[in-house]
């Protein structure tokens, strides 16, 4: 079998992101156990060897469907930090990244919550996910450390996984399984008990 090849020219990209466009649209309406390559080639209009010419297999597909996924999460959560000043957060800055988590947790919630759910019983899938879980507890510490002088906490680096912890959880359950309530409640009330938590005054 030949490798796998990176495209350049501008029908193989596209080649390329159909055949990821299709995983997507089959993983979340038969499940990524559920599916295989052949169905994906047959939906992305490409012969099986065309797909297994950019994968080696179904599973690295997805393994690359994930990276690019969490880059586009952890990008829609940030996006809004080139508005505050950094040393200077206040609960509008705290609203403003909890509202980006939401925000990240609708790009594709059926391949999060399949992908999610199989981090516990795959490594490759869990490493992913911890690089992503590291990535974000970084940030959020670079930003509790930029303001360590207004803060009630002294150990940043337990703050920052607690306030990625509490955020990650009240986001997941509201888009994943319930109970249904306004998302702007629970986001306002999750800004004032970080708020609380963090800073004085």
């Amino acid at each position: 079998m030949n490798s796998v090849r990176t495209p350049r020219q501008h029908r193989s990209i596209q080649t390329k992101k159909r055949i990821i466009n299709s995983a997507f649209h089959l993983f979340a309406q038969k499940g990524i156990h559920g599916t295989n390559s052949k169905e994906i080639a047959e939906k992305a209009r490409v012969s099986i060897g065309s797909f297994y010419s950019y994968f080696k297999n179904k599973k690295s597909l997805l393994l690359e469907m994930l990276e690019d996924y969490l880059d586009r999460h952890f990008l829609a959560i940030w996006k809004s930090v080139e508005k505050i000043t950094v040393n200077e957060m206040g609960r509008d800055d705290i609203k403003l990244i909890i509202e980006g988590v939401f925000e990240a947790y609708g790009i594709s919630p059926e391949f999060h919550r399949q992908t999610h759910a199989l981090r516990y019983s795959d490594p490759d899938i869990n490493r992913i996910y911890e690089r992503e879980r590291s990535r974000e507890v970084t940030q959020i510490r670079y930003l509790l450390e930029s303001n360590k002088n207004r803060m009630r906490v002294s150990d940043q680096e337990a703050a920052a996984i607690i306030i990625h912890n509490a955020v990650e959880n009240v986001a997941h359950t509201a888009k994943f399984l319930g109970p249904k309530i306004d998302e702007k409640r629970l986001i306002e009330k999750l800004t004032d008990m970080i708020n609380s938590f963090l800073l004085k005054g």
